[in-house]
């Protein structure tokens, strides 16, 4: 009896992990550059990453040049996971949030135009490279 306890309290513990909605999408990615589709502006971009993960992604300058803010929003799918949904950005601090909507300005320097949500559509994403096309900017990242 004792063995079979032991046998479900480990598959229940195995049930509760969070396994990635699309793991092609879900990783560390660096972002090389974006087009701002309205102007054609293309932006070259330094040492700017997404860290996407199924519930938050983190945008962030790492050891780069300009001093970028770090952001931290809510991460969501739909139509049928084709379409990458971020939410609720707030200013990064320590290991969370520090409550304070992220400006829209420290955004844009990582092609996203908007705290409250930016949807992309997830143009092509292997696992390796990644493009993805909001109503603003059309972004080009590489797995990192």
């Amino acid at each position: 009896m004792k063995h079979l306890l032991t046998a479900i309290l480990i598959l229940l513990m195995a049930g509760c992990a969070k396994a990635p909605i699309n793991s092609d999408v879900e990783g560390f990615w660096q972002l090389n550059e974006f087009e701002i589709l309205s102007t054609g502006e293309t932006v070259e971009c330094t040492r700017l990453y997404y860290s996407i993960t199924r519930m938050v992604t983190e945008v962030a300058e790492k050891q780069g040049p300009n001093g970028y803010g770090a952001y931290i929003g809510r991460t969501a799918y739909s139509d049928d996971g084709n379409t990458l949904i971020l939410t609720d950005f707030k200013g990064r601090s320590g290991t969370g949030d520090n409550g304070k909507d992220a400006p829209v300005e420290g955004l844009r320097h990582y092609g996203i135009n908007s705290q409250e949500e930016t949807k992309f559509r997830i143009v092509r994403c292997d696992g390796k490279t990644m493009v993805l096309e909001s109503d603003y900017a059309r972004l080009e990242l590489s797995k990192f």
